[in-house]
């Protein structure tokens, strides 16, 4: 597997799924997306639940069987399309933010026990 470098562009400045703007939290740099776990012209949209698998260190979209133990969940903060499954794409994430949940993808009882404090969905 390559690492392609990719210019993230932001259509809007603050991702539409968030509640506001106040303490948000990015992960340092951008993730990077198993792509080979993906399908290819496949689109993870902005407010995807993900998490690092430990043992690639490629972060992968949450599943219902994801265990709340997942390591280093976040949110995808902008789209990503996959155009390559050869080719790992990288996007932005936040770890803290309130956000709307029907705005979010992939969001599992075990992802928000896995954020709890970090993570905050609309009440």
């Amino acid at each position: 597997m390559s690492l392609k470098p990719k210019k993230v562009q932001f259509e809007n400045e603050q991702p539409e799924f968030l509640r506001d703007a106040k303490n948000l939290e990015w992960t340092v740099g951008n993730i990077t997306l198993d792509s080979s776990k993906l399908s290819e012209g496949q689109v993870v949209k902005g407010g995807t639940a993900v998490f690092k698998n430990t043992e690639s260190d490629l972060y992968e979209l949450v599943q219902s069987s994801t265990p709340e133990t997942m390591a280093a969940p976040v949110l995808t903060a902008h789209a990503v399309k996959i155009e390559d499954v050869q080719v790992n794409e990288q996007a932005s994430a936040l770890r803290k933010a309130s956000v709307y949940e029907e705005l979010l993808t992939g969001v599992t009882n075990n992802f928000k026990k896995a954020t709890q404090g970090r993570i905050t969905f609309d009440v």
